[in-house]
């Protein structure tokens, strides 16, 4: 938690900083308004963090060594698997389908789809 309170509070001071010097280098408010609105963005994500510390517990707050946790179960992955690559290149193209022609877009959310459908079917 508290690494996570650390970077939002630098990305905040960063948004804002850059807000502002963007306005004196420019004089464009569309640009300041974006990137003023980031920083402000991460004011609210910093202080819900500083309000739920009390009383939430995440798993990276342990100080415990990397050798202690050794023998935990961290989770299931799938490291064999072509199926994430795969659905990296099918979310690209579903991206670069929205831009260029939808029917490539429509394509390419089938095949997310069909991709999502394997990956989990292997997960169990």
């Amino acid at each position: 938690m508290k690494i996570a309170l650390r970077v939002f509070a630098l990305s905040m001071a960063f948004g804002i900083v850059v807000s502002a010097a963007y306005w004196f280098d420019t004089y464009e408010s569309a640009g300041t308004i974006l990137v003023g609105v980031m920083g402000i963005a991460f004011v609210w994500v910093v202080s819900f963090l500083m309000g739920t510390r009390k009383t939430t517990h995440y798993d990276g707050d342990e100080d415990r060594l990397p050798a202690e946790l050794a023998g935990e179960h961290v989770g299931v992955f799938a490291s064999e698997s072509p199926w994430p690559l795969v659905l990296a290149l099918a979310s690209a193209a579903l991206l670069i389908g929205i831009v260029l022609h939808p029917m490539l877009g429509v394509f390419a959310i089938i095949a997310v789809l069909i991709i999502l459908w394997q990956l989990v079917r292997e997960s169990t």
